[in-house]
């Protein structure tokens, strides 16, 4: 699946024209090959059919078929992005209280990282996390995207505070130990409360938008895109334009960004 900006080839290409590359898939594609004085001569002996040479009509309906899925899967991800866009003021910011470690979109940190409506990581202003950063973090990192405790982890926040046994050598340790106790369920309760509350609201706005039926489309846009890659592979060329369209569905394939990502030899 490609990634990255489309070419411009792909948001020149618009649905009639590739509607109209499907249909005349089938038609033979006379392509005349050789020198100059070559294909001259060829194309003035084409009246009499010879020295013309057709490209595979499988090859040429494959590549219509890319061209149509490339044109669907753009589309689609620009809808995705305008109902990011649309749902940006009403999307909800996750409680203080639900924060937890900073920089989740870097893959370092386990948990669920605040994200938008369609997923993306979310860098918030720290200058207003006063209950929970420290004045020189807020300082060194004015953004940042960081975990959000989710209901199943304030329920079982929870449940260990609730069977946390308080011990102390003296009474007075031991009082404080329980006040220690009764504090922690407290604010467990609470985060509970507050982990419901926004999973709820998150998962309505989620249902209104069409946020699942939305990136199913992407999906299955880049499903298509892959599949007529993969037929253009399995069809023989038998002209140097063939070559070019194998050439242009290797790269639609993603595989070189794959492959450029990965490191080592094949990088």
């Amino acid at each position: 699946m490609q990634n990255g900006p489309l070419t411009t080839s792909e948001t020149a290409l618009t649905r009639r024209d590739a509607l109209g590359l499907l249909a005349a898939a089938t038609a033979p594609a006379a392509v005349v090959i050789g020198s100059p004085a070559l294909a001259k001569a060829a194309l003035s002996r084409d009246v009499d059919g010879s020295l013309s040479m057709e490209e595979n009509p499988d090859l040429l309906e494959a590549y219509a078929k890319l061209n149509i899925a490339r044109l669907e899967r753009r589309e689609a991800k620009d809808a995705l992005e305008w109902l990011a866009d649309e749902y940006r003021h009403l999307w909800p910011l996750a409680p203080e209280e639900l924060l937890g470690a900073a920089n989740a979109d870097k893959g370092t940190r386990s948990g669920d990282a605040e994200c938008d409506i369609i997923g993306r990581f979310m860098l918030r202003d720290t200058s207003v996390l006063t209950k929970r950063l420290a004045a020189k973090f807020r300082q060194l990192n004015p953004t940042a995207c960081f975990v959000v405790m989710s209901p199943e982890d304030a329920q079982e926040r929870l449940e260990r505070a609730k069977t946390y046994v308080p011990k102390g050598r003296t009474e007075k340790a031991l009082a404080a130990k329980r006040a220690l106790k009764e504090r922690y369920i407290a604010e467990s309760e609470h985060q509970l409360v507050l982990a419901r509350e926004y999973r709820a609201e998150t998962t309505r706005l989620r249902i209104a938008a069409g946020v699942d039926q939305a990136k199913r489309r992407v999906s299955d846009a880049e499903t298509a895109v892959s599949d007529a890659c993969r037929d253009i592979s399995q069809a023989a060329a038998f002209t140097p334009e063939g070559l070019r369209i194998k050439a242009e569905a290797i790269k639609a394939s993603g595989i070189f960004e794959a492959f450029k990502g990965s490191g080592g030899d094949y990088g």
